[in-house]
């Protein structure tokens, strides 16, 4: 059996395992899942069953003052229940690092603890609750100790180190020059991973591939863990046709309940702050936010006073291109948990502590999310033998299945450059591929032609067994 096949049982084996169990001594609750699944509603309900209290984890829901644009969840449905880390940054502020989020989160889940409750992270943005389940993530290359550093923005950055505005060329040549391992991983053309990396070195003065070692040889020396996991985590998930129309209608309410005042009064703070001279970067923070760059076209239009007939055709293109933004970043986020976290907790062995619950019919939110949340919380907590993933539904049988095996942790892969084609490659799927692809072949024959020595010729590998069956699991566009 392949070492991918023996990976591929981690959400199915050990039935046996479950019935060991220990009370949580650090409990803490996690709800993940895309835009529009009722993350909020399930985190809400398990807070007032079990005293609870909620740390937000999307970063524009931290925002103050536009709470249609968010979806920021209402004081009628807080119930009453407190929530942290929502609604607290200015929209003059940058959003958050990772490092600052995991940070101040962390000191609200040892508050939290400390008055007997129970902390719940709830949000959208994986990496922030990725940051606060799993140990060793990568430093923030901002993610100083005091309180200044969760206001330092990238253009602070890039004015101290201006090769970071620079063309893409040019820094990675530099990350050549200081850190050749980490260089050798990217695509010539990835600007943002080659950003990042030497990022880090200019400002931590550490390269990113010694800090990733560092990790490494950190997990390879302690081993697993003698401690019980203490994290219970939930994937409220919605089916993609649901999803997508789910979406649609989120954003066409939007519109009814204020949506429109909030992008007028954002795009009214931005002109104001342009014309006193103000640089402001429009790549970080609010000027992110699904709903305001959308509108920007109808809105110049507004100010201009443009005809009726040409505004109401410029605003319905609008909330058409909000509605496709927001299924694009349902995928995102469906991305990062199937090719980010479920690894990093199948390396943990902690996938029996991820349940997926199936929210597709709203109608029946209370029996296939909230009741069996809060069973599962409840033997969480009391360290009794906990049901297994796949058994909750047939959807989360379906979807954990289809994805037995796609996680398998991959081999270190240095970008290969096709001379004939002049490709580069940074995956050895992507470079098996390419070489056994019609266009790589025709090009080598055509060039074997001309050629007065025999043209070399990558030799390919074959795959390891047959492909396992894909489950299309993302929202469709």
């Amino acid at each position: 059996m392949t070492s991918t096949r023996l990976l591929s049982q981690s959400f199915v084996r050990n039935a046996a395992a479950m019935a060991y169990a220990q009370r949580p001594t650090q409990p803490l609750v996690a709800i993940m899942g895309t835009t529009g699944t009722g993350k909020s509603d399930l985190a809400v309900d398990l807070a007032v069953c079990f005293d609870g209290e909620i740390i937000n984890a999307d970063a524009m829901q931290m925002y103050n003052g536009l709470p249609v644009i968010t979806n920021q969840i209402t004081a009628e449905e807080q119930r009453g229940v407190p929530h942290h880390l929502l609604a607290t940054v200015k929209l003059d502020q940058p959003t958050w690092t990772v490092g600052v989020f995991a940070r101040e989160a962390s000191k609200l889940i040892r508050e939290i603890r400390s008055r007997g409750k129970l902390p719940i992270v709830v949000g959208g943005t994986h990496y922030y609750v990725s940051s606060l389940l799993f140990e060793n993530s990568l430093v923030d290359s901002r993610d100083l100790d005091d309180a200044e550093s969760k206001y330092v923005t990238q253009t602070d950055i890039e004015k101290q180190h201006p090769i970071l505005d620079g063309p893409t060329d040019l820094m990675l040549q530099r990350l050549r020059e200081v850190d050749p391992a980490m260089a050798s991983r990217w695509h010539p053309d990835d600007r943002r991973k080659i950003k990042r990396s030497l990022e880090i070195f200019l400002t931590t003065g550490k390269r990113a591939s010694d800090i990733y070692g560092e990790q490494q040889q950190t997990k390879s020396n302690t081993g697993p863990s003698d401690s019980p996991w203490q994290s219970l985590m939930f994937w409220v998930y919605s089916k993609p046709d649901v999803l997508k129309e789910r979406l649609d209608k989120r954003v066409d309410k939007m519109e009814r309940v204020g949506l429109m005042e909030e992008v007028r009064n954002l795009h009214h703070q931005l002109r104001i702050r342009t014309e006193s001279g103000e640089e402001v970067d429009r790549t970080r923070g609010i000027w992110q936010s699904i709903g305001f760059k959308q509108f920007e076209a109808f809105l110049d239009a507004e100010r201009d006073g443009r005809p009726t007939a040409e505004l109401d055709k410029l605003k319905n293109l609008s909330l058409d291109a909000m509605k496709i933004a927001t299924r694009q970043y349902a995928r995102q986020q469906l991305r990062w948990l199937r090719t980010k976290t479920i690894p990093t907790l199948e390396e943990k062995d902690a996938t029996k502590y991820l349940y997926l619950l199936d929210s597709s019919d709203a109608e029946a939110f209370s029996c296939d999310v909230l009741s069996p949340a809060a069973d599962i919380t409840r033997k969480f907590l009391d360290g009794v033998e906990m049901p297994r993933p796949v058994d909750i539904s047939e959807t989360a049988k379906d979807v954990l299945s289809a994805l037995e095996g796609s996680s398998a942790p991959k081999q270190n892969f240095e970008a290969k450059l096709c001379e004939i084609c002049n490709m580069t490659l940074t995956t050895e799927d992507g470079w098996q591929k390419h070489i056994n692809g019609r266009r790589h072949r025709r090009y080598v024959k055509s060039k074997s032609r001309m050629a007065l020595v025999p043209v070399y010729q990558p030799a390919s590998v074959e795959a390891d067994g047959p492909t396992p069956p894909k489950v299309d699991l993302a929202v469709p566009g």
